[in-house]
């Protein structure tokens, strides 16, 4: 377990690496000046010779290595700089925006576990049923919709004909759901399909023409069977966590939702380099921390997943 520890440690450290640097070396080739570009936004008709001194004081006249760098060692110090838009410190203005997206993406996660778990437990224990057939259905069209539509599709459903719900709203449980709604449909569709399919190969394994041959009854046999089933689906869900996080710009844009995918790209438009870099390596540290999150479950789950790990390294 230490070992597994150890060696995540350092993954993260190596990928947080890569990503930085692929961030600023994209941000490097970028055929947009940052500079010009917050020259034109905060100077009428900005000079050749205004531009250059922005762009010295952003650094951005030193070597490629010396920005990465000094930029890494103020961030080890908890400093992203200042944005170029707002002109207010990135470190205040990313916890608020992280949490706005946090909520969504925790009650869309919840949405697609209440969905995904029930769905897939009666259709594998139903196999090519009248039910198993529309659930298939179903899981095609979803997985053919991108998220953004679905949540277009809700607000005309439930804002504008049934107006249950607000079509610009913020701050309540309320204004959650709609939002979470359309990120889960996806993800749900998608869990379904895998989920079922676990269980019906789960279903056809020795040990449970062994538990059925010892009279276990049923119930039993399903809880087995679950477990059995049960690691591959939890990496995927916190994959999905992940992605949620990464993607959630389009469902925010639809919802004016104030989260960090909308934040990223009001950055990415205006060439905040500050914002960019920051956003891009939150979003990397959470990804590698919830895929070892999934690693974590899956032992607790299945113990014995560690110990196969260690054989068959030996």
């Amino acid at each position: 377990m230490a070992k597994l520890v150890i060696n995540k440690l350092i993954a993260l450290v190596l990928i947080l690496i890569g990503v930085s640097l692929l961030s600023f070396f994209f941000s490097s080739i970028s055929p947009v000046d940052p500079a010009e570009a917050y020259a034109r936004r905060t100077l009428s008709r900005p000079t050749a010779a205004q531009v250059e001194e922005i762009r010295r004081e952003m650094g951005l006249d030193k070597p490629f290595y010396e920005q990465y760098f000094s930029w890494a060692a103020h961030v080890l110090r908890g400093d992203f700089g200042t944005s170029l838009l707002t002109r207010t410190p990135v470190s205040a203005e990313l916890p608020g925006k992280f949490a706005a997206t946090l909520h969504v993406v925790l009650l869309s996660m919840l949405f697609t576990v209440l969905i995904t778990v029930p769905l897939s437990v009666v259709s594998a224990a139903r196999k090519n049923g009248v039910f198993d057939q529309v659930t298939r259905v179903g899981t095609i069209v979803g997985l053919s919709l991108p998220n953004f539509w679905i949540g277009f599709m809700l607000l005309v459903l439930f804002a504008v004909m049934i107006p249950v719900f607000k079509i610009a709203d913020y701050g309540s449980f309320k204004s959650l759901v709609l939002p979470a709604l359309a990120m889960a449909i996806p993800m749900a569709s998608s869990a379904i399909r895998v989920f079922r399919s676990n269980l019906i190969h789960s279903y056809q394994c020795d040990f449970v023409i062994y538990a059925r041959s010892r009279g276990l009854p049923e119930r039993k046999i399903t809880g087995l069977v679950l477990q059995h089933a049960l690691p591959p689906m939890v990496t995927m869900l916190f994959q999905y966590f992940g992605y949620a996080l990464a993607g959630s710009a389009m469902v925010e844009a639809v919802f004016s939702w104030p989260g960090i995918g909308s934040y990223l790209v009001k950055a990415i438009v205006g060439r905040d380099l500050p914002a960019i870099n920051a956003c891009v390596l939150l979003i990397a540290v959470l990804f590698v921390l919830v895929n070892f999150a999934a690693e974590l479950v899956n032992l607790a789950i299945h113990p014995t997943m560690n110990a196969s790990r260690e054989g068959y390294r030996a």
